[in-house]
């Protein structure tokens, strides 16, 4: 009976462990925070964990807003661009929610971490801190694109 136990412990470990197993697998630069650990500040994506197709587009929406070169987005301006992402407000708000931490706008990391979730969200996903770091379609409803 004790040997059942402590088979059915690990395996409930396991799966809890199961996402952050998953993202960590597919993540070669980043690794996400432990399900312990309090993830520190807004979360962010670098440009070569980002597929082709999103690269392209993320980027050339980055320039447009930034074009100055000042590398830094200000909040209102995302609001007025993510405004046209097509996503119910509820879903938005839960998106931002996890850049509240964002002092003085937004960083081009940062935007294309935004950016994803947002892909995410109009693939019809619950909105997690760990989706940034799995792939999939580019945010493509945009209309100011």
């Amino acid at each position: 009976m004790q040997k059942l136990k402590s088979t059915f412990l690990r395996t409930k470990d396991v799966e809890e462990r199961r996402s952050q197993q998953f993202v960590k697998r597919h993540s070669n630069l980043t690794q996400p925070p432990l399900a312990d650990e309090e993830p520190c500040g807004p979360p962010s994506i670098n440009l070569s964990e980002l597929s082709e197709r999103e690269q392209k587009a993320y980027r050339s929406w980055w320039k447009d807003l930034d074009p100055f070169g000042l590398g830094k987005l200000e909040n209102k301006t995302a609001l007025v661009f993510l405004g046209d992402c097509g996503l119910p407000d509820k879903k938005l708000e839960e998106i931002l929610q996890l850049f509240q931490d964002a002092v003085g706008g937004l960083s081009e990391i940062e935007f294309y971490a935004m950016l994803r979730l947002i892909a995410h969200a109009q693939n019809g996903r619950q909105i997690t801190r760990d989706l940034i770091f799995l792939g999939g379609e580019h945010a493509c409803k945009l209309k100011s694109s």
